[in-house]
């Protein structure tokens, strides 16, 4: 059997995200791996408040980006509920760039074994078969990818 020891997910809080969470997390149960969960901050939405900061609007940059990662920092421990944290080696990650190459770059850092991707993220308009990030780390992605579907059949409890 092929060793699974390190396992990230990748969160985007969307209904496909939190489907990979149950999943990655009970591969890891199963496997006695660790888990990383993984959330990009678009690197379109630090230029633009970049941009509006650069132009002029009250505010700064750099205090507007701490509070989004402060916020995104929270929202992803909200997002995976303390029971199925409980008994599992967990960590949390925010990264800030283009997502589909800060995911690789992720994967290659920290020797990642496994990566679980939601089909569909927050943005897609539901009419592509694989959302566009999570197509372009199958392509990329230096280990297996595990991509979850909407279920019709499930195979964790």
């Amino acid at each position: 059997m092929v060793p699974v020891r390190k396992i990230l997910i990748l969160v985007d809080f969307s209904k496909d995200s939190e489907r990979a969470v149950h999943y990655g997390i009970q591969v890891a149960r199963d496997r006695g791996a660790r888990i990383y969960v993984l959330h990009m901050i678009n690197q379109k939405m630090i230029d633009a408040v970049q941009q509006l900061s650069s132009k002029g609007y009250k505010g700064d940059f750099l205090k507007a980006m701490r509070q989004l990662v402060s916020d995104r920092e929270n929202d992803l421990k909200q997002f995976v509920p303390q029971d199925l944290r409980e008994g599992v080696d967990l960590e949390f990650i925010i990264r800030k760039g283009e997502p589909f190459e800060e995911v690789i770059n992720v994967a290659k850092e920290l020797s990642i074994d496994l990566i679980v991707v939601g089909s569909q993220g927050h943005t897609t308009l539901g009419t592509a078969s694989i959302g566009g990030v999570a197509q372009n780390v199958v392509h990329h992605a230096p280990c297996p990818v595990l991509v979850v579907r909407p279920i019709e059949h499930d195979f964790i409890e």
